[in-house]
């Protein structure tokens, strides 16, 4: 399933900037802790906060995760 990481405003649950993005099967859940390796500096280290799953037409699922820096 396709899936993006969205950095999320953590009062109001908005998404402000994306992350990562990837395809994945892995079924996230709130409070998972997810290490994103990028730039080939020190991991950034989120908690998701919530999941979101869009069901395109055709059956085709997207799925939004949003954390928060920790």
């Amino acid at each position: 399933m396709e899936t993006e990481i969205w950095e999320s405003d953590a009062f109001t649950a908005k998404k402000e900037r994306l992350l990562a993005s990837f395809t994945s099967d892995y079924r996230f859940q709130k409070g998972d802790e997810v290490y994103i390796h990028a730039g080939g500096g020190r991991p950034l280290k989120v908690r998701l906060i919530d999941v979101r799953v869009h069901v395109q037409d055709g059956g085709k699922l997207t799925r939004e995760l949003l954390a928060l820096k920790v």
